[in-house]
């Protein structure tokens, strides 16, 4: 099949039954019974027993890591107190369900597959075609008024309840991480897992799909490949057994390798990366197979509506430069060979790169291991090519790109570029983020969902480049019936150019802020992460700091004075996605320049 999966249901937090769901795509030319026929033949694989006396063990194993996971965060640990109350289960039996796992069998497997998995099950087929979908009339929606400074009893008395304030924590080098020199062209970041013994190693090399758009079929291609000792099944094998996972994501302009599993493994699972980043094999079938996939899940986002606003708005903010106009496409992918993709991946490992380590292990013992088992050649590691940010569209007037299709709803997103990066204005975004926008308190959502009913969903973001020359842009998306696209669009349009001022909201947008910035710990996870992102942007370790203090000392007309300068009345690039014909095509028109734009316009396949 092109796509499989399946998980359980227990419902333990609510005493219900449970289900077990399994999922497929079938591949081209393959019917949808064919899938179910399929599925329904792994279940009878475990009412036989026909699985390795090896695999309960590692999936007790996988268990234990996602429990330690879990533990890491508060959210978690509460989640399952809460889960366990919620079921009348006594706490210390909750606690100890690792321990009873532990002691499955193969012959518990099968005896629990034979009772449940029989005929008892409901078979659902998505098929393409024409709905004849009845018609509702629309009722008359008033507006309601809303008076911001209405306050709840409940909330009053949670508010007034009295609380010592928590100090801000920073990030401090040396202390909260160290940097080691692997050799001259590589750098090791280093920080602690205090919690368990769970390691996460990233690889990050600056090559992305902009400067080789194979990678993304590379990586692809790396999780069907094999090695000289290991089949792709056997390597998952290998792997599971391990308690290791190794990923491969591929974005702009970086590409990265994430190991992570236990640290007692950490030896033995660089070697097997090594592996399999450097001896990677595959079958002409495997490549062949992997190409009609592809091209199968291309057509299938040239008729999804969230792929579609993607393409849309990339064409919109990029133009030719927009990554769906940048793929190989089917013809070229057809012309690719497995071994090509290969030496893509194995090639990566020649440029300089970082390696960034969270785990249990001191920084001197994972040296220690990478000196033994991440052979790198010793010849001087190759520069990658320069960053280039790709700009944004700067329109002399609002442009407004139309994508006709019959869905239920419409997506409608509003952007506008702004001026590269700087950490000047960033204490004013936070700030206006959190008053424009603000989650179910904000301007947004009270404006556009509350009081006018015109969207399902709304939001709105500042967003800051990621680099020091990276543009900052203004997104703003919503949701909502077709026929009100033109007017939530014509509101939307509104509040962006004309925020209403509210003392009050800002007053709680401050507060909000400076709570956020006393409570909020950055994870050991997250850690590195962060200080990368410092890095990039060219500011100091630990910017939050100085945000602190100015937004301690902002003014509501200091968001007032950004909003003027960086968001209002710039040209936008609005993008929608719906049925045309349930639009007020001579009001959207009254926006800007206007323009449908078809599906071979913003794919090239």
């Amino acid at each position: 099949v092109r796509q499989a999966g399946s998980w359980t249901t227990s419902h333990n937090n609510s005493n219900d039954l449970g289900a077990q769901y399994l999922y497929g795509i079938p591949k081209e030319g393959q019917s949808l019974e064919e899938v179910q026929t399929l599925l329904l033949e792994q279940l009878e694989i475990l009412k036989r027993g026909d699985f390795e006396d090896w695999l309960i063990p590692a999936i007790v194993t996988d268990f234990k890591k996602t429990y330690k996971r879990q533990l890491e965060g508060n959210g978690s640990r509460v989640g399952m107190m809460r889960t366990a109350y919620l079921a009348f289960e006594d706490w210390d039996d909750a606690r100890r369900k690792l321990d009873r796992m532990a002691r499955v069998k193969n012959k518990d497997v099968v005896k629990l597959a034979r009772k449940y998995f029989g005929d008892n099950y409901v078979v659902g087929y998505r098929r393409d075609g024409e709905q004849d979908l009845p018609s509702i009339e629309k009722p008359e929606l008033v507006a309601i008024e809303i008076d911001r400074s209405r306050q709840s009893p409940f909330a009053a008395n949670i508010l007034s309840m009295p609380y010592e304030p928590v100090e801000p924590e920073y990030v401090i080098p040396g202390r909260d991480y160290t940097t080691r020199k692997v050799r001259d062209d590589i750098v090791l970041y280093h920080a602690a897992n205090p919690v368990n013994d769970l390691f996460t190693l990233r690889v990050v090399i600056d090559v992305g799909h902009r400067n080789d758009n194979r990678l993304p079929m590379a990586r692809d291609l790396m999780d069907k490949s094999g090695t000289p000792r290991f089949t792709s099944e056997e390597l998952k094998k290998a792997w599971y057994r391990l308690g290791s996972e190794l990923s491969l994501a591929v974005n702009d302009n970086q590409t990265v390798f994430t190991l992570s599993g236990l640290d007692e493994n950490f030896g033995a699972s660089l070697r097997l990366m090594m592996e399999a980043l450097t001896q990677l094999s595959a079958g002409d079938s495997t490549m062949d197979e992997l190409v009609q996939i592809t091209i199968a899940n291309r057509a299938d986002a040239t008729k999804d509506h969230r792929a579609i606003q993607r393409a849309l708005y990339q064409y919109a903010r990029q133009g030719e430069q927009s990554y769906y106009l940048n793929v190989p496409t089917n013809e070229e992918l057809g012309q690719l060979a497995a071994a090509e993709l290969h030496k893509l991946i194995s090639g990566l490992l020649g440029y300089h790169q970082r390696l960034e380590y969270t785990g249990s292990l001191s920084a001197s013992a994972v040296l220690e291991q990478l000196s033994a088992h991440y052979g790198l050649a010793d010849d001087d590691l190759r520069e990658p090519p320069a960053y280039e940010p790709v700009p944004i569209r700067a329109p002399e007037a609002t442009e407004v790109l139309l994508f006709d299709k019959e869905m239920a709803q419409a997506l409608v997103r509003i952007e506008s570029g702004d001026v590269p990066y700087t950490e000047a204005i960033r204490p004013e975004v936070n700030l206006f983020n959190e008053c424009f926008y603000g989650g179910m308190a904000g301007i947004v959502f009270q404006e556009l969902r509350e009081s006018r009913a015109l969207a399902y969903s709304a939001w709105a973001w500042y967003y800051t480049g990621n680099r020091q020359n990276e543009p900052n842009i203004m997104v703003a998306s919503i949701g909502c019936q077709a026929d009100k696209s033109a007017e939530a669009l014509g509101t939307f349009l509104e509040l962006i150019d004309d925020m209403p001022q509210s003392p009050k909201r800002f007053e709680e947008a401050q507060e909000a802020q400076i709570n956020s910035l006393r409570t909020s710990r950055l994870g050991f996870r997250q850690l590195l992460g962060a200080v990368r992102l410092w890095e990039r942007q060219g500011v100091t370790i630990d910017p939050r700091s100085w945000r602190f203090s100015q937004i301690q000392q902002a003014e509501l007309a200091d968001v007032l004075e950004f909003q003027a300068v960086h968001v209002a009345g710039r040209p936008k690039l609005v993008t929608v996605v719906g049925d045309l014909s349930k639009m007020d095509q001579a009001v959207l028109e009254g926006y800007g320049a206007t323009r449908e734009v078809g599906i071979g316009e913003i794919f090239g396949y």
